[in-house]
């Protein structure tokens, strides 16, 4: 009798055990539904984020047909070069091929066609954010393999008998041209208004890695006008909530060194200029961990800023270097559709600039206010400056830059603080020139830069 007592006991042990372990494993607990960008800290937004597209594009555009051409800038011709982006941004390109970089027989061919479209970046783009701005129905991996650097330009052409526009994108990097073609249709461009309305100009040849990259420049740009920008100043707490997450704040240090504010937890490095208008970040910390590589350096530093809401003004990707495997990639302030400048002691205060090892973010200094949409009319303001034509600047380039280290010719503005401890900035209208990776205003004698009234 007892050992049957203890059998049953034994059972319905084993049976309740059982029954315990059927419930762990199939019990599901009531979680409410958390997407990942709640379970973190809320992303801190500055000011504003943008689109790739609108931060990555062109600054020229050239039209041709039949031997005649026309300038479109973003300053004297902004909604005709932006209706043009936005058809191309919208088209589907398909059949993509690589041949090798003729550069003669590529101009000569957009030259000859009966309409074709030059697109023009201020510098060359990597061919992953080639994907991510424009719609590629195949994947070639031809493409991919050949173009391990970057695209400077797209060339449209119309072609006899075809209604619909071939895109060329070109890499003088790589000296390769990809081939393609759209379903862009070419009436829908506009190319006898363009022709008609905008700009001459004159065409002046760089070398880049030993072929003949134009550099295009409006033979007469007339003038510019002076303004005045009352700005709001960015807070540099929350930087520092994005750059050293509030995690950290009891390991950090705060000491001024040569006026400059500087904050630190030992390994990073925030530091504000004694103007409080300048923020340089630095973090070494993976600085050689992984080896450099502009492929993708373009998007890491796009999506950093996008991702605190960095953008405070027009921003346009301006340029981009490698040292010692670090990628620094700079998108330059941009004001009616002009590139500003601002150099004081080496830095370039009217640009944003991140440095990137790899995909890691190991430098970013930037400007700490936001300009105004609308001017103000104080001082010289209002003031309209004539600019030398075309065939001056190239002298006056050519005296101050050998031929072989210039890069790049442009009209901009010079941001200067309105006085030194106002809230309010002046622009100035010039020509600039890129010599040997740095901007730098052309220096002109009195007779050819001189100004005029409104």
């Amino acid at each position: 009798m007892k050992e049957t007592i203890k059998s049953w006991t034994l059972s319905i042990l084993v049976i309740g055990s059982l029954l315990l372990t059927w419930q762990n494993w199939s019990f599901q607990p009531e979680y409410e539904n958390v997407n990942s960008s709640e379970s973190v800290q809320e992303t801190t937004e500055i000011a504003e984020t943008r689109e790739a597209g609108e931060v990555v594009r062109p600054n020229q555009g050239v039209v041709r047909s039949n031997g005649s051409s026309s300038l479109m800038t973003e300053d004297q011709a902004a909604s005709d070069l932006d209706k043009v982006y936005r058809q191309f941004e919208e088209a589907d390109i398909s059949e993509t091929s690589v041949t090798d970089l003729d550069h003669n027989e590529l101009y000569q061919r957009a030259s000859s066609s009966e309409y074709s479209i030059e697109l023009v970046f201020p510098s060359a783009i990597s061919w992953s954010m080639v994907n991510e701005l424009f719609s590629f129905e195949d994947e070639n991996n031809e493409v991919e393999e050949a173009l391990d650097g970057s695209i400077d330009r797209i060339i449209l052409t119309a072609s006899p008998g075809s209604e619909e526009l071939n895109a060329v994108f070109v890499s003088y990097d790589e000296g390769a041209i990809v081939n393609s073609n759209t379903n862009l249709d070419k009436n829908e461009i506009e190319y006898e208004q363009y022709l008609a309305e905008h700009e001459s100009m004159l065409t002046h040849d760089v070398d880049e890695d030993g072929y003949e990259k134009h550099i295009y420049l409006p033979q007469n740009p007339g003038s510019r006008t002076n303004y005045t920008y009352a700005s709001t100043d960015l807070s540099t707490k929350e930087f520092q909530q994005v750059l050293m997450p509030d995690e950290n704040t009891q390991s950090l240090q705060t000491y001024t060194n040569d006026s400059t504010e500087v904050i630190t937890d030992g390994t990073r490095e925030l530091r504000i200029n004694n103007a409080g208008d300048y923020l340089r970040y630095a973090n070494p910390t993976y600085s050689e961990q992984t080896d450099g590589s502009d492929t993708s350096s373009i998007i890491s530093s796009f999506e950093f800023v996008n991702n605190h809401a960095g953008w405070s003004d027009e921003y346009r990707y301006y340029s981009s270097s490698t040292i010692d495997g670090e990628t620094t990639d700079t998108f330059r302030m941009s004001k009616g559709g002009l590139p500003v400048f601002r150099e004081s002691n080496g830095s370039d205060f009217a640009s944003i600039q991140v440095s990137n090892v790899g995909t890691q973010t190991t430098g970013y200094s930037r400007p700490l206010f936001d300009l105004e949409n609308n001017p103000v009319r104080t001082g010289d303001a209002g003031v309209s400056t004539d600019l030398p034509s075309g065939e001056e600047t190239l002298e006056a380039v050519q005296e101050q830059c050998s031929s072989s280290l210039v890069e790049d010719i442009q009209i901009g503005y010079s941001i200067s603080r309105n006085g030194e401890n106002s809230g309010y900035y002046d622009m100035e209208p010039g020509w600039f020139v890129r010599c040997d990776g740095s901007w730098s205003p052309v220096e002109f004698d009195e007779e050819g830069n001189e100004e005029g009234g409104e």
